[in-house]
């Protein structure tokens, strides 16, 4: 601990205390902060330029160290504690103090370690036990944070800067006018996926993708194991070229100050990232999981560390592998055994008509990838029985990239299926050349109209949307598979896909006269009906999916059942049960267990529709 000058330090609150506002007392305690340790930089931060961010940032040769938040000096500690702008903190800055000049409580990890009293308040200011204060401000000045040795660990920290990076998002939204850069990219995001999102919920969007669009950067950059430094402005040349818009993101907001007031978040996670062994934390993982994809699965860690309340409403449960397998091996036979196509989901055969490849495959609400990895594991295992493996180079280029797809309307899995697929493909061997992309789109399944934005964002997003809008209308899709998300209270209003459902209204003509067709409006029953469209459109396929179980049997679906039975020659169903709302057991009378972290059972279906 260097001399810290208390003396001089009180006598200069003394003087300003008339002055009113705690930021007259900012000179004081900045010098205090400097003088507390070698090397140290107590910057006072402008909250007009940045947003969501406590008042001094204190860095020790440019690498933070943590961050001081100031309050008037007649103002209660005990009541600023219970504040929410206090408790966001808490919840967002690891190494944190709270002063109002006179009382210090340091606070890690959200909880209070030291809390010492400089002096009373009073007439005059007369210093109290200054070595203890003088050992709470050592301590804060020196704390090197939570070393990351494991992957837990380093998801607790991405997730602490995450909520940082979304503190930072939505206070600058509050701040900004309408013509805002934070509130052009929401204008842009909200033309185009997702209508009147709220600040909150875009804030949350936002911070998820770039932290874990920086982590696949960091990934492509432990891999590249190149000799330059890990930084914000360098971040976009690790994020791989197959994921135009996530590079084309980090171009316009990442790499540059476009969105200044949040660049400090920004500039957080990326020094944490830099210092972490990302290939050991990353083999570890997937040696202790025992997963194949184990930066996928991260993914859960991290969001669970972040939200685990945010995990279950948005449906974010990774579909058991085992159930994926399945899925995926009865597409693989069912296109061996009864389309005589001998390669099954690796087979390139075309179409005599159109000359286009018979087996094109997508999953319409791809998540993290789980169902095309699987799909391209399962390619893989057929080329190498028929010893084909070692043309894999040229297949994936010639007759995979084009016909395997992926529709994701959150921006967060999409990045993450991109960094996952495109390893996957790497690893068994293919390299990606020029500007090749995956066929992987940030877009709104159920929705077909063609978009445009007026915004910068908009026009990256509208993109997307537009290139995926055309699969949908134009590609023979002969595979749809996938878990779709189940949400009685759908927000994908879009007049197509309810005038679609609308045939589920009817039994033999007739009107269901349902007086509660709400559960029609479900998510999953809308990405059922869109299987099913695409797969009559094509005039034959497979329609593979795990979904809610209630159109099975429930009294509402009998419209729903007759149509699918139209369609379709043949419906295999698999019914997984797990219903704790209908409290179903298994037949030795134990509890019967779902297969996912939720209430409502499910089912897997398996629909083939055979050429005419």
């Amino acid at each position: 601990m260097l001399s810290i000058d208390f003396d001089s330090y009180l006598k200069s609150i003394q003087k300003n205390l008339e002055k009113g506002s705690e930021r007259t007392h900012y000179p004081a305690l900045k010098d205090l902060l400097d003088a507390g340790a070698s090397g140290i930089d107590a910057a006072i931060e402008e909250k007009g330029n940045k947003a969501g961010i406590p008042d001094f940032t204190v860095k020790r040769r440019e690498l933070l160290v943590g961050y001081v938040e100031a309050k008037d000096v007649k103002l209660d500690l005990d009541v600023v504690e219970k504040t929410e702008q206090l408790k966001r903190y808490q919840e967002a800055f690891y190494n944190l103090v709270l002063t109002n000049y006179l009382e210090f409580r340091w606070y890690v990890d959200g909880k209070c370690r030291l809390k010492e009293v400089l002096a009373d308040r009073g007439n005059k200011l007369e210093p109290l036990d200054v070595d203890k204060v003088a050992a709470l401000l050592e301590q804060f000045l020196n704390f090197t944070g939570e070393v990351v040795r494991n992957p837990e660990e380093l998801a607790r920290q991405m997730a602490r800067l995450t909520k940082a990076i979304r503190l930072a998002t939505v206070t600058a939204l509050e701040e900004e006018s309408s013509d805002g850069e934070l509130r052009q990219l929401k204008q842009g995001f909200s033309e185009v996926l997702l209508p009147n999102i709220a600040d909150e919920e875009f804030a949350d969007m936002y911070a998820q993708t770039i932290s874990y669009g920086l982590f696949a950067a960091r990934v492509g950059h432990a891999q590249a194991a190149g000799g330059d430094r890990f930084t914000r402005r360098t971040a976009g040349t690790y994020i791989p070229a197959t994921n135009p818009f996530l590079r084309r993101l980090f171009n316009t907001i990442v790499e540059t100050d476009a969105i200044s007031q949040i660049d400090w978040a920004v500039d957080d996670l990326v020094q944490l990232l830099s210092q972490v062994d990302m290939g050991g934390i990353l083999e570890n993982f997937g040696q202790r999981t025992r997963q194949e994809d184990p930066v996928v699965h991260f993914y859960e860690t991290f969001l669970g560390a972040y939200n685990a309340a945010l995990r279950k409403s948005r449906g974010v449960y990774y579909t058991p592998e085992p159930v994926v397998s399945f899925i995926v091996r009865s597409v693989d036979a069912i296109l061996r055994e009864r389309f005589d196509l001998p390669l099954g989901l690796a087979d390139n055969a075309k179409d005599s008509t159109t000359q286009k490849p018979r087996v094109q495959i997508l999953d319409p609400a791809t998540g993290t990838g789980t169902f095309l990895y699987e799909v391209v594991k399962q390619i893989y295992g057929n080329l190498e029985k028929m010893g084909l493996a070692n043309q894999w180079d040229s297949y994936v280029e010639e007759h995979l990239l084009g016909r395997l797809f992926g529709f994701e309307l959150l921006m967060a899995p999409y990045a993450i299926a991109h960094l996952k697929l495109g390893l996957q493909l790497q690893e068994l061997g293919y390299r990606f050349k020029g500007k090749q992309r995956l066929g992987v789109y940030l877009t709104n399944t159920l929705d077909e109209a063609m978009k445009k934005s007026e915004v910068l964002f908009g026009q990256f997003v509208a993109q997307e949307a537009n290139e995926a809008a055309a699969i949908k209308r134009d590609v023979p899709v002969m595979v749809v598979l996938g878990n779709p998300p189940y949400s009685g209270h759908s927000a994908n209003k879009s007049e197509w896909i309810e005038n679609l459902v609308k045939d589920y209204y009817f039994v033999d003509g007739k009107a269901l006269n349902e007086k509660n067709t709400k559960w029609l409006q479900d998510d999953y029953v809308k990405f059922i009906r869109f299987g099913q469209w695409r797969i009559d459109r094509t005039g034959c396929g497979i329609l593979a999916l795990i979904a809610n179980h209630g159109y099975l049997d429930n009294p509402t679906f009998p419209g729903m059942r007759q149509s699918l039975e139209k369609s379709f020659d043949e419906i295999y169903l698999l019914d997984l049960h797990g219903n704790s709302k209908k409290k179903e057991v298994a037949p030795d009378g134990s509890p019967d267990k779902n297969v996912f972290d939720i209430q409502q059972g499910v089912a897997v279906a398996i629909m083939v529709k055979y050429p005419r």
